[in-house]
């Protein structure tokens, strides 16, 4: 039976849904992929038409971008029925959302219902499941999310019209904090953080990286689900408002073959009784033994959990020495080579900055993965290794630290993992690598236009 935690809209909700105040609502859940899908319903329907929660395919989580099918093996075709699930409301955090008629169209999240096959693959209600876990020893996480993106000076027409041949930058210079671009490109940036305001995203910073038309936005770090929501909210909408200036904005973890790829770096602490827990004043570097212990996890288990960091076959193109990406589960004191990055500071500002996760990483699936390798740590105190000094590019890891060398290895990796089947459930765990195999094996079929440059005409 599957079972709902939806309720009857609390007081304050009910006012914002009135008549005379909001005439329709967004509801939508996350895939997979990240993507937000949902429907926009009249208000006085969603007060009173969806007691039991508002349905949902959960076919959605079989689907790649632009709606190709990943159907694993073993689960559904389609020429099978899929039914709706139902999926329980998020009162608790509406949004508002920007673009609209006016700013009273509010916004909901919606998670799979415990108990239906949606909620068995719902990576939102996945991270709870951890965080809950987390919360049952005392531990409360706090993520700061920062991504990298490139804005291109095209529209998906002109994309498609050129092949996705080597599209046109709105600047072909790299400027590393470059107040000058900044200003050129005032208008869109203003627009984007007036597009933050909206959705109640707080922005700590945006500038431009180093590469060519590589933007930056770092999300202020807030606690728990609040800040994920935030990521996936912002990464929507970010390229909603490229496309409103005719131009296009892309999380790809590497989308051109001669630059750097692109980070979706994630800061944690956790926080215990309201104190930072990986603050030690007298520890080395400000480290408690809870730090040390989470270290320890991750290097465990960050290579066995590469996929939830990595989604995509594009993915591991970013995972080269010397791209500001890592190849192995080390770690260090302020050391941007590594995996792991410990940042040490007073009891507000002690953390780590994960490093692996690509910006092309579902928020929930990358924090899930982050969060259950610490406290698998903690659990087990598990000790780190040797902290890095220097590149750790030009030192060879270790064979339990070194990542898995192509998407398929990383697979198979994750569909083995006992820790995973432990954290995350055997469903998941099938879903998610058999959608992933779903992938590898469709682009294994697709002969490429460089194929063809580099063959065609003389093999």
């Amino acid at each position: 039976m599957a079972k709902t935690t939806t309720s009857r809209p609390p007081t304050d909700v009910r006012k914002l849904l009135a008549p005379g105040r909001a005439r329709y609502a967004t509801v939508a859940f996350v895939d997979l992929q990240g993507q937000l899908r949902g429907k926009t319903v009249n208000a006085t329907k969603l007060l009173e038409g969806y007691p039991s929660g508002v349905p949902f395919a959960p076919l959605n989580m079989m689907l790649d971008f632009g709606d190709h099918p990943l159907f694993p093996r073993g689960y559904l075709s389609p020429d099978q029925d899929i039914g709706d699930n139902l999926t329980d409301i998020d009162w608790a955090r509406p949004r508002t959302l920007p673009f609209e008629e006016d700013d009273t169209n509010p916004f909901f999240f919606a998670t799979f219902a415990e108990g239906t096959d949606g909620g068995k693959w719902d990576p939102r209600r996945l991270y709870r499941q951890v965080e809950a876990r987390g919360t049952s020893i005392g531990f409360t996480p706090v993520y700061g999310l920062e991504y990298e993106y490139r804005l291109l000076d095209e529209t998906p027409k002109s994309l498609r019209e050129k092949a996705f041949a080597r599209p046109n930058l709105v600047t072909e210079v790299s400027t590393y904090g470059g107040v000058m671009h900044q200003s050129i490109w005032s208008d869109f940036f203003t627009a984007m953080r007036r597009m933050c305001d909206q959705l109640s995203v707080p922005v700590a910073s945006m500038h431009w990286e180093v590469a060519a038309a590589m933007g930056e936005v770092a999300l202020l770090h807030r606690p728990g689900i609040d800040a994920l929501d935030d990521g996936v909210l912002f990464k929507t909408h970010a390229k909603t408002l490229a496309r409103k200036h005719d131009l296009t904005l892309t999380f790809m973890a590497r989308p051109l073959a001669d630059a750097d790829g692109q980070s979706g770096h994630v800061h944690l602490s956790l926080l215990k009784n309201g104190k930072n827990a990986f603050h030690a004043r007298s520890g080395p570097h400000n480290m408690s033994a809870v730090q040390r212990h989470f270290i320890g996890g991750l290097q465990t288990l960050l290579p066995e959990w590469l996929l939830l960091f990595a989604p995509n076959i594009n993915s591991f193109k970013r995972f080269l020495p010397g791209l500001f990406a890592p190849t192995a589960a080390n770690w260090g004191v302020e050391n941007r080579t590594t995996a792991i990055r410990v940042i040490p500071g007073s009891s507000s500002s002690q953390r780590l900055e994960l490093r692996v996760p690509g910006a092309d990483a579902n928020p929930y699936l990358a924090a899930a993965g982050l969060l259950a390798a610490g406290l698998h740590g903690i659990e087990h105190k598990v000790e780190p290794t040797d902290a890095i000094s220097g590149s750790a590019y030009r030192q060879k890891p270790s064979a339990a630290q070194r990542f898995p060398a192509s998407f398929e290895d990383a697979i198979a990796r994750f569909q083995a993992s006992e820790h995973a089947r432990e954290w995350f459930g055997d469903d998941f765990v099938e879903m998610y690598s058999g959608t992933r195999r779903a992938q590898a094996e469709a682009f294994a079929r697709m002969v490429s236009d460089r194929e063809l440059e580099r063959f065609l005409e003389l093999a």
